[in-house]
């Protein structure tokens, strides 16, 4: 089901996906939560060679560097001459997996779920609480390192705008890669157009059986074209 609601982060107007599930007997932990893409070519040639690997692992590239390197084209330099950190097309079409509260993007965005009328019709309702930690696998993670760069000095990718109207600033700092686990999730690309990947876990609790809801914040905004 498909409703309209307010996205109070952002400020604006937003369709909002309700999926419902029954689960018929309680699941023990860890208890993971994966999304799935359908069409979508993570392994196109010009997609898979569009990110720098020195920059993910933080070094400060320059503009001139990264266009000698070329591998981000055609994500590398903004209008006004910054490079995009990070650059290329993987990081700029990033689908989003964590909490509204802490997503680094304007794309799709699950809730945690919520079990509905707990034991009886006459009970609340109950968050079974989820995390993004420990999603990405450790071999992701040694790919990405804490930036050199300043706020000041990069920006960031132009689908991530809602999330950085105003670029990277003191107050909305560039983020640290090193532990943004659904970049990292996101980056090891898919062989085939029709993949999952791991969103959200719970390594502690057990979820108790009953039924849940789902709440999906919709994206409005599309990456752009690979020719």
């Amino acid at each position: 089901m498909i409703i309209r609601t307010n996205n109070s982060f952002f400020n604006l107007e937003q369709d909002v996906c309700q999926i419902r599930f029954t689960l018929p007997t309680d699941f023990t932990p860890p208890v993971m939560l994966y999304y799935r893409l359908t069409n979508f070519y993570q392994n196109h040639r010009r997609y898979v060679k569009s990110v720098d690997e020195g920059q993910l692992q933080g070094q400060n590239k320059t503009a001139a560097q990264l266009n000698s390197d070329g591998t981000c084209t055609p994500l590398t330099v903004a209008p006004n001459g910054k490079p995009y950190y990070p650059c290329g097309l993987i990081a700029n079409s990033l689908f989003n997996g964590s909490y509204a509260s802490r997503f680094m993007t304007d794309l799709d965005t699950f809730h945690a779920p919520v079990l509905l009328n707990v034991d009886d019709s006459a009970a609340p309702n109950e968050t079974y609480e989820m995390t993004t930690q420990d999603i990405a696998w450790s071999s992701d993670q040694v790919r990405f390192g804490q930036t050199t760069y300043t706020n000041d000095q990069v920006e960031p990718p132009p689908n991530w705008v809602l999330r950085y109207p105003n670029g990277y600033t003191d107050e909305n700092p560039i983020p640290n890669l090193s532990t943004f686990y659904e970049l990292q999730v996101w980056m090891r690309t898919a062989g085939l157009p029709t993949f999952s990947k791991l969103a959200l876990r719970n390594s502690t609790a057990t979820m108790q059986a009953g039924t849940y809801q789902v709440n999906i914040d919709l994206s409005t905004v599309a990456a752009p074209a690979v020719d």
